[in-house]
Order: C-alpha cells, then sequence, then structure tokens
C-alpha cells in the first residue's frame, strides 16, 4: 500500500507536467486519467487508515472524509460532462479542480483529522490516568503514614482477637484498594495461596506475610499444595505462639515450591508423635506425596518451624 501510494504522487507529478507540455485529451479521457492518477495518489494512504483506525468517533471521521471526497469530485465530473459542455475550457477546469479538491479532502478529511483526534484524544486521556495516579499515590501515602499506621498498632496494642482480626481484614482490603490489587481470579495459584493466609488470619487473628513469586493455573495438584500451606498456616498460628507467620510462594518453569515458617515454640520432630504431628502427617505431608510432591518439616524446641513444601512437574 505504501508503494502504491508513492507511485501514485510520482504518477500525479507526471500528469502535472503532461498537463503543462502536452496538447490536452477530450474531455472524458482527462477526466478518467486524473480520476486514476488522483485515486492512486491518496487511495492507499486512506486505506492504510481506515485499517489503523479503531471503532469510534475516528472511524467516523474517516468515513465522512471519504463520503464527502466522493461526493465532491462525482458533483464536480457531472457538472463538467453534462452542465458545462460549453466552452471546452471551464468543463475542464470543473473536471480537474473537482478532481484535485476530492483528492484533497481526502488527504485532510479521512487521513489528517482522524489522526489528529485519536492523537489528542489519547494525549487527554494519558494526562488524565497521569494526574488519577498522582492523586491515587497522594491518598496512598496519607493513608499509609495515618490509617495503616493506625490499624497495624491496634492489632499490636489490642488484647481481644476480635478487634485484631477486624483491623487485619480492614488493613489487607485497604492496602488491596490503594496499591490497585488486580481482580482476584479463584484458578491462580497465587491467589488461592493469598486466600489461604487471609482465612487463616481472619480465624486465629495472626498476621501473615505472604510473598508470592510466579503463579500458575490451580489444578488438583497445586491444589494439595494450598491445602498444605493452608494447614501449615493454621499450625502455626494454633500452636506457635506467635503473632506473625511467613509464606513464601514460588512457582518456576520445572517446579512449585512453598516455604511456611514461623519463630515461635517449635517442637522436636523426633519425639513420639501425638495428635498434632498425626495432623501434621496427614494434613501436609501425605497430602502433598499423594501428588509426588515432598515435604519436610524442620523444627526444634524454642526455634520455631519451617515446613517445606515442593511440586515437581508443574511450571508457570
Amino acid at each position: 500500500m505504501v508503494l502504491l501510494g508513492c507511485l501514485g504522487a510520482a504518477g500525479l507529478c507526471w500528469l502535472l507536467w503532461l498537463m503543462a507540455t502536452t496538447p490536452s485529451p477530450s474531455l472524458p479521457v482527462q477526466a478518467l486519467v486524473m480520476l486514476v492518477v488522483v485515486g492512486l495518489a491518496v487511495g492507499p494512504w486512506a486505506v492504510l487508515v481506515s485499517l489503523r483506525l479503531p471503532e469510534g468517533e475516528a472511524r467516523s471521521l474517516h468515513r465522512r472524509g471519504v463520503l464527502v471526497a466522493s461526493w465532491t469530485a462525482g458533483v464536480g465530473l457531472w457538472a463538467a460532462l453534462v452542465v458545462c459542455r460549453w466552452p471546452t475550457g471551464l468543463s475542464r477546469a470543473v473536471a480537474s479542480m473537482s478532481v484535485l479538491a476530492a483528492g484533497a479532502v481526502v488527504l485532510v478529511g479521512a487521513v489528517a483529522l482522524p489522526w489528529l483526534f485519536l492523537t489528542t484524544r489519547t494525549l487527554a486521556r494519558e494526562r488524565a490516568a497521569r494526574v488519577r495516579a498522582e492523586h491515587r499515590a497522594e491518598v496512598a501515602a496519607h493513608l499509609h503514614d495515618s490509617v495503616l499506621q493506625a490499624l497495624t498498632l491496634i492489632q499490636k496494642r489490642s488484647a481481644q482477637p476480635d478487634v485484631r482480626r477486624l483491623a487485619r481484614g480492614t488493613e489487607r482490603d485497604l492496602r488491596a484498594w490503594l496499591y490497585g490489587a488486580p481482580p482476584a481470579d479463584p484458578d491462580d495459584f497465587a491467589t488461592a495461596v493469598s486466600a489461604a493466609a487471609a482465612a487463616v488470619e481472619d480465624r486465629f487473628a495472626v498476621t501473615v506475610e505472604v510473598v508470592a513469586v510466579g503463579t500458575c493455573r490451580l489444578d488438583e495438584r497445586t491444589a494439595a499444595v494450598v491445602g498444605a500451606v493452608r494447614e501449615a498456616l493454621a499450625n502455626a498460628a494454633r500452636h506457635a505462639d506467635v503473632r506473625n507467620v511467613s509464606v513464601f510462594a514460588e512457582v518456576t518453569d520445572s517446579d512449585v515450591f512453598a516455604l511456611v515458617r514461623d519463630r515461635g515454640r517449635g517442637f522436636d520432630p523426633a519425639a513420639s508423635p501425638g495428635a498434632d504431628r498425626r495432623g501434621i502427617r496427614d494434613s501436609i505431608e501425605l497430602r502433598v506425596r499423594q501428588h509426588g510432591g515432598t515435604a519436610v518439616i524442620r523444627s526444634a524446641p524454642g526455634e520455631g518451624t519451617e515446613v517445606e513444601l515442593r511440586l515437581t512437574g508443574v511450571g508457570a
């Protein structure tokens, strides 16, 4: 299309040279030659613009420009061939001017104006988005320095579990709103881990810090890892006697890895298993191993607990 447009521009220069140096042919021949050459000079650019423009007001401007150009050329040629048969010079001038005017209308109304309109609207939207982002950042900074710190202080100072749970849930929702968290996808692994952490926070009034690197679709195998993470968090909230638990989840090209850590009381893994240990074995170790994964639990009295989960053969 670009080559055709350049060829049309060269043909237009050639036509102007012919008009200045050679005798003029009959009016129908002259009108046909001018229509073909001018159409070839401006038509490809109009088609390229039409393909690039999205649906909307810019496409409407393009269509109007093409329609006006068609009417201009059609009315001018009709007037030259039917009305202005005599004198011959006047009819040829009318035909030439109508075709050239139609080409100018196409270049301006169907090429330049739609792109100018689209560029102006895009710049206006980007400016408005930048203003909204700056305003949002100001609001986020203000709320972070006031409301979020107050909610954190309530969680640390309050002795009532319900108050801490409410403060933690409000802080989580407010952070998600302030920092533009994407809509939750129930079939996303990282989203499921965050949801499990939030459920444990609301149930046991603890703070769970979640760090997720990469994600994948949630299936039966990865759902087992999420369930094991939830059970590890619940065990830490019940028995570790801590306010904070951390979760690190990573999805690579070859496996899924999750680590749940607390700095609480810990226990001796070599001791005879009681009801709590049987729960760990059934809800965490067995759940992951049934799907081809591994579960390693490291703990010692007074040194906290780490639950490491790994599932191979699952990629991002």
